[in-house]
């Protein structure tokens, strides 16, 4: 999974060249710009000034903003109806200038953009990805050219579309934007501090796309399968042929994205059963407990679980997961908190660990069932290993946080893990 947020100013050709570094690696294109284009629009069709914060904050709930993919393409839906090219004039370009000023509204699509991130490998360009949206994307690119070049660029663009307009004309209002973009208090317009800068003044629009694809293959380079996954192809297939594991369900589980792992728990071996069983790479939050032990601490450190500290609110562990979820990463916790061998999991209490960062990191959750005869690992029982079908952040009825939510959407998430476990008696015979 690799997000990749190209940054610079307007005519820059961010979108042109990210829509196309997206073609070439099959990925995902996410406009963000044409998000704050849209919310301009309804702004300017409606009578507000988009700089007018007082009017437009209230008026966001006003409207339905949809961002969907077809054929791959990004298509914003505007109250049902496809926006299309009527957020490209000149005049829509600056009052998105104007809406991104405000924070509310920057607040407003701050999680439709991360969650697209968290769930696919995408590109997205805008002016406060690396910063602000996907801080921790593998890849940042500032795009950038000289002000003429731009004007140059943006003007043949309009001309192009059958703009009536002047060269000046876009050239002192690319300034202008320019300005506001980049001494705006809220997420000005800047590089990351770790983005490559890249200045195509001088470069075709195929060059800029080169050298985007240059940038990531290097990247590439640098990152080739980690140490985890080279042992997972080589382990895991022993390791369910030694324990007797049956999986199931494996299409439910996303190939790319973060998402949380919630399963029942029988034994400290569950660990490494789920971890054998699912493709790729999991991050178990474990209790402090078990680092103390010499032989799990190597196992579970090399394994990339995150320590917890259940004599409190552990807030370091819950960031670090989150931290994980955000960077694409699958993150596993057992809702239960301790191992219940011989117990039916619908009679086992739960805790509300999972609930609470589902919401925090506003992500999905899988379910899983570990399903052995009798609840109790033994020699020649065999064990089946179900990945449920992910559960829907928004299935869990999130709306301001808190114990009683997070308790609730931990119940919802166990009892979709009971489901598979009673499912399971008739799919084990």
């Amino acid at each position: 999974m690799i997000r990749i947020a190209i940054d610079g100013p307007g005519g820059a050709g961010k979108s042109s060249v990210a829509k196309a570094v997206a073609k070439r690696l099959e990925i995902i294109y996410v406009d963000t710009g044409a998000l704050y284009r849209t919310i301009g629009l309804y702004m300017l069709n409606n009578g507000i000034s988009p700089s007018d914060s007082e009017k437009v904050v209230p008026a966001l709930s006003d409207f339905k903003l949809e961002l969907t993919f077809i054929d791959g393409k990004q298509v914003i839906l505007l109250d049902g109806i496809d926006v299309g090219d009527s957020i490209r004039t000149p005049e829509v370009s600056m009052a998105a200038s104007a809406v991104s000023a405000i924070k509310e509204v920057r607040d407003f699509l701050l999680n439709t953009q991360r969650s697209i991130a968290q769930r696919h490998s995408v590109i997205m360009d805008g002016r406060d990805i690396g910063t602000v949206i996907l801080p921790q994307a593998e890849i940042k690119i500032f795009l950038t050219a000289s002000s003429e070049a731009r004007a140059k660029r943006r003007y043949e663009e309009l001309i192009s579309k059958g703009h009536t307009v002047t060269y000046e004309q876009v050239y002192c209002e690319m300034v202008e934007r320019d300005k506001n973009d980049s001494t705006r208090d809220i997420a000005p317009c800047k590089p990351a501090d770790d983005a490559i800068m890249l200045d195509n003044s001088d470069m075709t629009a195929e060059q800029t796309v080169d050298a985007v694809i240059s940038i990531v293959n290097n990247y590439k380079k640098k990152h080739k399968k980690n140490g985890y996954m080279r042992a997972h192809s080589v382990l895991a297939g022993f390791i369910r042929f030694l324990y007797g594991v049956k999986r199931h369900g494996l299409e439910n589980i996303p190939k790319e994205g973060g998402y949380i792992i919630c399963s029942n728990h029988i034994a400290v071996r569950d660990v490494l059963l789920i971890a054998a069983s699912c493709p790729r790479q999991i991050r178990f939050i474990a209790k402090k407990e078990l680092f103390s032990i010499p032989f799990l601490r190597r196992i579970i450190s090399w394994l990339g679980a995150i320590k917890l500290d259940r004599s409190g609110n552990d807030l370091s562990a819950i960031k670090k997961s989150i931290e994980m979820i955000n960077l694409g990463e699958l993150v596993a916790i057992f809702p239960q908190g301790h191992r219940y061998p011989g117990v039916n999991p619908a009679e086992t209490p739960r805790k509300n660990g999972a609930g609470l960062i589902s919401y925090r990191a506003g992500c999905d959750v899988i379910p899983v069932c570990i399903k052995v005869r009798k609840n109790k690992y033994s020699i020649f029982r065999k064990v089946h290993v179900i990945f449920g079908r992910p559960i829907d952040n928004k299935a869990l009825n999130y709306k301001n946080g808190g114990n009683e939510e997070y308790k609730n959407a931990t119940d919802v998430i166990f009892n979709e893990i009971i489901s598979l476990y009673n499912a399971g008696d008739t799919r084990l015979k």
